[in-house]
């Protein structure tokens, strides 16, 4: 079997790790300088109202909040609460959908590839691609084939 690299999917789990990092990290400065602004708080103070906000955990405020801090605080929550449902979501979509097969899939194909040596990289297994393929194959010299469409596997 030729090793064979998906373009179109390579770092797909980095990606969306990346992005939900993002997006957890954007709330967390949301928040906390959200209180830092509205409610005059310091920055620990305001991280840890932040936090014991999106964590609902239920622990009692730094200080009372005014009107606009509690305007605040019901936006934070609803904010937060958006962005760790799509957390939730993206992590059950990599599981269900086996993007963690395919991971260990390409970390077996990479290690496959690192043990060749003297060999042909062939981007494209198109038209002309499976003609050189078959040819260097004839004569079983080692190549790599590097091609985003899945159906040529």
């Amino acid at each position: 079997m030729l090793p064979v690299i998906y373009v179109a999917i390579v770092n797909l789990i980095h990606r969306k790790f990346v992005f939900v990092s993002i997006l957890l990290v954007s709330i967390l400065l949301f928040g906390t300088f959200g209180y830092m602004i509205i409610e005059d708080m310091r920055f620990l103070d305001a991280l840890y109202m932040t936090v014991i906000t999106l964590a609902t955990v239920g622990f009692k405020e730094v200080k009372d909040l005014d009107e606009k801090g509690k305007i605040f605080t019901i936006i934070l929550i609803l904010t937060g609460f958006g962005v760790f449902t799509y957390t939730l979501t993206v992590g059950a979509k990599i599981l269900i959908e086996g993007e963690i097969k395919e991971v260990f899939k390409k970390r077996k194909m990479r290690k496959k590839i690192d043990s060749i040596s003297e060999h042909y990289v062939i981007c494209g297994y198109g038209r002309m691609g499976s003609i050189i393929v078959r040819e260097l194959q004839a004569n079983s010299i080692p190549i790599v084939i590097i091609e985003k469409n899945k159906e040529f596997t």
